[in-house]
């Protein structure tokens, strides 16, 4: 109980559960070399919560990509050892993240050979977000609010005008039936 009310008082962002699609939004507020609160409820292939290692590597991809987002570059070239380093992890644990976001769906990861000037760079990491991560700021929160408030009155006018209709359609039913009395009862008289 404690669980789910702490989940509802502080669920302020939206993300869709459903890895699988490719154009499912995720918002956050910050992101860097940390874990934003907004995704404590990412999950992975499995159906469980992703790593906290996977989500603060998520995080400082996304960063990254956010830097360079002027320059229309939609792929990060890092090596491992960059990741290590900035998260202070080891080569190993690099990979078992990468794979686990790559198998929930929130990455594209390549090993490429890039060409820089002469000189030949083997094995670059390249990794490809392939959902939409955009930053939750207080504008989208007010117009989500408004949103809700006008569902919340279109729902309750709605309500109210069935409830209005369902009262309508009982007097007009009664009606009916008084008048179909009143035709028996006259053809009573008359016979």
């Amino acid at each position: 109980m404690a669980q789910n009310l702490r989940r509802f008082a502080s669920n302020n962002c939206k993300i869709t559960n459903n890895n699988s699609s490719n154009n499912a939004t995720v918002f956050y507020r910050f992101i860097g070399n940390f874990v934003p609160a907004e995704w404590k409820d990412l999950i992975g292939d499995n159906a469980k919560a992703l790593s906290k290692t996977s989500k603060q590597l998520l995080s400082l991809m996304v960063y990254r990509l956010q830097i360079y987002y002027n320059k229309d570059i939609d792929e990060l070239q890092e090596s491992y050892y960059f990741f290590e380093k900035e998260l202070n992890l080891r080569y190993r644990r690099v990979r078992q993240c990468l794979v686990e976001l790559r198998n929930a769906g929130f990455i594209e990861v390549e090993n490429r050979t890039i060409i820089k000037g002469n000189l030949k760079v083997r094995n670059v990491l390249c990794v490809k977000l392939l959902k939409n991560f955009q930053r939750f700021t207080e504008k989208e929160k007010k117009e989500e609010k408004i949103v809700l408030l006008q569902q919340k009155i279109f729902t309750s006018i709605c309500k109210n005008l069935q409830a209005n209709l369902q009262k309508i359609a009982a007097t007009y039913i009664d009606i009916i039936i008084i008048k179909k009395i009143i035709i028996d009862l006259d053809l009573l008289k008359i016979s």
